[in-house]
């Protein structure tokens, strides 16, 4: 009976040994909260990933992203969770149900479809800044070569269009279109040249791209954010959680058993006090582990327990509502919270949010706070009963959002055609101008080489030379005289250049072309008319040249015989009048002989057959010789004549004939036009350059501003009633510079009407023979 009992007993302690095993084992299997904490940790990694994917898209968007680096490794980050999640030996794909694996197969497949998005959003905003570019150093390169009313409408342009792509709004819209319909109005003006209607079609083709591309993003965006992968990590996250509560509910029964098995074995009772405290340890870790996840990602987040009310929140959230005070404390309840962010102005649209917090759990939307701020919101309930909320200032992003609906479009609306090719020279893109310019689909340009509008009137030295500068990672500006698809040839200027990755390698290479046929053929017609005008400027030179040859024989007759008659070589005339006549005659063909003589000197400078004759010249002596000779011509006209000249002036190299015809030329002038009482004064120096300056200086009648260059152009005059009085060819200035020219010296003009005028010339050091 005894040994039965023991027996029994022994029986029954090794079923309570076996049952705490198996209990203990079980308990075990569930309470793997280490991996289940990991887990937990990678979903909301994964959300919070997804967010600043987002935050990517924005910046990219808005232009505020330059390169990709963050963009790849958030992708592979993605790619590398969901990877680990779907891994059975580490993940939870294929270990709680059907149910988990599809959500999981439904988010990796949303994702992907975000990440495609993503790309496509870049390509459009890659066209945006292109054209953005663009626009301002084209309008920049057109308006620097004139002024007048069609810069004022392209910087209009340019103004409404920066202003539609920063603040988007109607007012900015409307007057966008109104720029581009005065453009529009001004092309089609007969009045506006061919080359000013050519420009203007470039610009509105770049600036109908640029918001072409905008609209192109705006329409990726949106349906980007239709992509509901947030509520798909909410739903793995919900489920996983779910699953790990349960997990943890079966545990606790188990814990009961091993519990009555320990009041049998005292060794149970140990070994299960044992595991308690270990599984309670780790339970605390785990809840203190989920608060630090939660209080560093950069999401805002606030849980309200199954009661309603609020039990905890990060940083991030409270900053977010800072503006709710203190109505922001454990135990508000969720109602009583929206009211006090719609109260504090947090939250403007408080019937909008009360409306999707009850209709659309585990769905994302949007708030929209005072002074026009917004959160991406979204709040869902828990296993437990639950809601988790969690917020996202998205201000600056909204702010962008308008912006990059306009540039997204750029590119396809350009007005020069874009070319992006693989660095082996292959298409991958063209735009529609490009189509429109060639003749060639984007099907049929697509794979192909830019050879295929090669017209084969380019020597392949270009080619290379071009390839060369591309490949050095420079970029390339030349012409392309090229062939449609149905044969026809056009003229473009090309701008090729390297397209680079954040790491600064060359990935692609753009090219922007331009359309100017029209100009090459209007520059064609110009320099045809240079030449016509320049034949006929040569044979106007030459015939003034024959004339003159021919006018001074008869004309050297009549001064001759009239220089008899006026010294009575062979007698008496008899009668004074005569006398007169005849001095008249000779002043008169003397006068004519000098015009015609500087007609002579002007074809000769003309047709570049005048010389200098090189000799050493006495200046001081020359420049006093000249005072002498409009001495008597001052004296007459009641003038001061003066002469400041260094009695240290140098010796020159130079023509004496023509250095004497500048000086004279200037006095008789300066005498000419001064009225009676006024000074004349010749000043001749060395300069601080070492070379000599002489200046004409007088009190005349001045000249005004705006005709200093024309005085100085042959056969011109200036326009006012006291200069024709007086006679003049209008070749004496002319001649002056002409002269001053050949003796490598500069002249200038110093007047003003009524304020006299100082006429200078210098003559460089290298002219200098020595020192007196």
């Amino acid at each position: 009976m005894k040994s039965t009992l023991l027996k029994s007993l022994q029986y029954l302690l090794l079923a309570a040994m076996a049952g705490l095993m198996v209990v203990f084992f079980f308990q075990t299997q569930i309470m793997d909260l280490d991996r289940h904490t990991a887990e937990t940790q990678d979903i909301l990694r994964l959300k919070q990933l997804d967010t600043l994917l987002e935050e990517e898209a924005l910046k990219i968007t808005s232009l505020q992203l330059s390169h990709y680096d963050n963009m790849v490794d958030l992708v592979v980050r993605i790619n590398a969770l969901t990877t680990r999640l779907k891994n059975p030996q580490g993940g939870v794909y294929g270990t709680i149900g059907p149910k988990m694996d599809g959500l999981i197969d439904n988010y990796s497949q949303l994702m992907k479809d975000k990440i495609d998005f993503i790309e496509s959003i870049k390509s459009s905003m890659a066209i945006v800044r292109n054209t953005l570019n663009f626009i301002p150093t084209e309008i920049q390169r057109i308006t620097s070569r004139s002024h007048n009313a069609l810069e004022h409408q392209f910087h209009s342009m340019l103004a409404t269009l920066l202003a539609q792509n920063i603040n988007p709004s109607p007012q900015n819209l409307k007057k966008y279109n109104e720029a581009i319909a005065d453009l529009k109005v001004l092309k089609s003006n007969p009045k506006t040249s061919l080359v000013s209607q050519a420009n203007i079609k470039r610009i509105l083709l770049h600036a109908t791209t640029n918001m072409k591309a905008n609209i192109d993003t705006i329409t990726l965006f949106d349906s980007l954010t239709e992509l509901k992968t947030r509520a798909a990590i909410e739903q793995i996250f919900v489920a996983h959680s779910d699953f790990a509560f349960e997990r943890i509910k079966t545990a606790d029964k188990y814990r009961l058993v091993l519990l009555t098995l320990s009041l049998l074995l005292f060794l149970g009772l140990g070994i299960t006090l044992h595991n308690l405290n270990t599984a309670r340890n780790a339970a605390q870790r785990t809840s203190q582990q989920f608060k630090d996840a939660v209080e560093s990602i950069n999401e805002g987040f606030a849980f309200f327990g199954n009661d309603g009310k609020l039990q905890f929140w990060n940083k991030t959230f409270e900053k977010l509502h800072e503006k709710c005070g203190d109505f922001l404390q454990t135990g508000i309840s969720l109602g009583s919270f929206f009211k006090a962010c719609s109260t504090s102005g947090t939250y403007v649209d408080y019937d909008t949010i009360d409306q999707n917090t009850a209709k659309m759990p585990n769905q994302s939307y949007t708030i929209k706070g005072a002074n026009n701020t917004w959160m991406l919101a979204s709040d869902s309930p828990m296993g437990d009963g639950g809601t988790a909320c969690v917020r996202v200032d998205i201000t600056d992003n909204k702010r962008a959002e308008a912006q990059m609906r306009n540039l997204s479009r750029a590119v396809e609306q350009s007005p020069a055609s874009v070319i992006i090719t693989d660095l082996d020279g292959v298409i991958e893109y063209v735009n529609p101008k490009f189509v429109e310019k060639t003749g060639y689909s984007a099907e049929e340009a697509i794979g192909q080489t830019p050879s295929i509008v090669k017209s084969g009137n380019r020597p392949a030295k270009d080619y290379k030379d071009l390839w060369t500068t591309i490949q050095a990672g420079n970029e390339w500006h030349g012409e392309f005289h090229n062939k449609r698809k149905d044969g026809s040839l056009f003229w473009e200027y090309a701008s090729i250049s390297p397209i680079k990755n954040e790491t600064g390698e060359t990935t692609h290479y753009l090219g922007i072309k331009e359309d100017i046929t029209e100009q090459k053929e209007t520059m064609a017609e110009l320099l045809i008319a240079k030449e016509k005008a320049e034949l006929a400027n040569h044979a106007k030179t030459q015939f003034l040249a024959n004339m003159s040859h021919e006018l001074r024989t008869p004309l050297n007759a009549i001064i001759g015989f009239s220089e008899i008659l006026k010294s009575q070589m062979f007698g008496p005339l008899g009668n004074s009048q005569y006398l007169d006549y005849s001095t008249d005659i000779h002043d008169s063909g003397n006068h004519l002989l000098g015009v015609i003589n500087d007609i002579l000197d002007i074809s000769r400078i003309e047709i570049g057959t005048i010389e200098i004759r090189e000799h050493p010249i006495n200046l001081l002596a020359l420049c006093l010789t000249c005072i002498t000779m409009v001495q008597d011509h001052a004296d007459h006209r009641k003038l001061t004549l003066k002469a400041n000249i260094s009695e240290q002036l140098p010796n020159i190299q130079g023509d004496a004939i023509r250095i004497k015809q500048i000086v004279l030329n200037l006095l008789t002038n300066a005498v000419k036009f001064t009225l009676a009482g006024g000074n004349v004064e010749l000043k001749a120096f060395a300069n601080d350059d070492q070379g000599i300056t002489i200046q004409v200086i007088d009190t005349g009648i001045g000249i005004a501003p705006d005709q200093h260059d024309k005085i100085i152009e042959p056969f011109e005059q200036i326009g006012d009633i006291f200069s024709r009085e007086h006679e003049g060819s209008g070749l004496g200035l002319y001649l002056v510079k002409s002269f001053i020219t050949l003796h490598d010296g500069t002249f200038g003009i110093e007047s003003e009407l009524g304020k006299g005028s100082t006429f200078t010339f210098t003559l460089p050091a290298a002219r200098v023979i020595n020192t007196v």
